[in-house]
């Protein structure tokens, strides 16, 4: 995970935070525009966003520590903005196996088989999926051709939005999963499956989701599709519809 070394006014944030910052160096390790992430020094992450927008983030993060899958939570305040410490999770992210794509995919086809046996009780649906559902009614969702894996043959906007449509009532929401499952987001020790991390969209959802992310992120940053059915046969071919990762690929293209 990118860290730039970067200063910030400690009297700006909650009183509750200042002991983990006083003293501390503070990285920048933001990846997305809808939340600043900060590394500690002192082994921690701090994840502000506005108001409200952390809360469920929160509460999955709090779930899957609680269940062997995650980071523990300090602490989540809410306000005029909203932020979640965390304590830093161990080992690295996938992105560090990537000169053993074989083993790189043994551990996310175990990490990914673990999270979808896990039970839902009363977790709230993934963000992801309520993406999918978002697009599917209102049809305003941007449209971003550039998701879509070769391998999956969707060529037009007008094909993908067809295809959502002939199979909307096939998309499910009864498996937990990450909802954003890249190597960067699943992190290995000793060269072994450790935790997930990044869980804001996380919660019930359809597995295919996880599927196609895990597919397009090892197309991504190998550089080739050649290891596709090497994941897919590890995960268990009886355990999915390889048709509906096609789907889940339109759907996600209209995210």
């Amino acid at each position: 995970m990118q860290k730039t070394e970067t200063k910030i006014n400690i009297p700006d944030f909650p009183k509750e935070l200042h002991p983990y910052l006083v003293g501390a160096k503070i990285y920048d390790s933001s990846s997305s525009p809808r939340a600043k992430v900060y590394y500690i020094s002192s082994g921690y992450y701090l994840k502000v966003g506005e108001r409200g927008t952390l809360l469920r983030e929160a509460l999955m993060a709090g779930w899957f520590y609680e269940n062997g899958l995650g980071v523990k939570v300090v602490c989540y305040i809410g306000g005029d903005r909203d932020y979640m410490l965390t304590e830093a999770a161990k080992g690295e992210d996938c992105l560090s196996c990537l000169d053993d794509p074989k083993q790189l995919c043994g551990v996310m086809a175990e990490a990914m088989k673990m999270l979808h046996s896990m039970p839902l009780l009363d977790l709230p649906d993934s963000a992801a999926y309520e993406s999918c559902q978002a697009a599917l009614i209102s049809g305003k969702g941007d449209y971003d051709g550039s998701i879509l894996m070769p391998g999956f043959m969707i060529s037009s906007k007008e094909e993908a939005w067809e295809l959502m449509q002939e199979n909307k009532h096939r998309l499910k929401h009864d498996t937990l999963i990450h909802g954003d499952f890249c190597l960067p987001n699943i992190m290995v020790k000793n060269g072994k499956f450790s935790c997930f991390i990044d869980l804001a969209m996380a919660g019930a959802g359809d597995k295919h989701i996880d599927l196609y992310w895990a597919l397009w992120s090892l197309q991504h940053n190998l550089g080739t599709e050649k290891y596709t059915d090497y994941f897919l046969d590890l995960y268990g071919r009886k355990n999915f519809e390889y048709d509906m990762i096609r789907v889940v690929a339109a759907f996600e293209a209209f995210g």
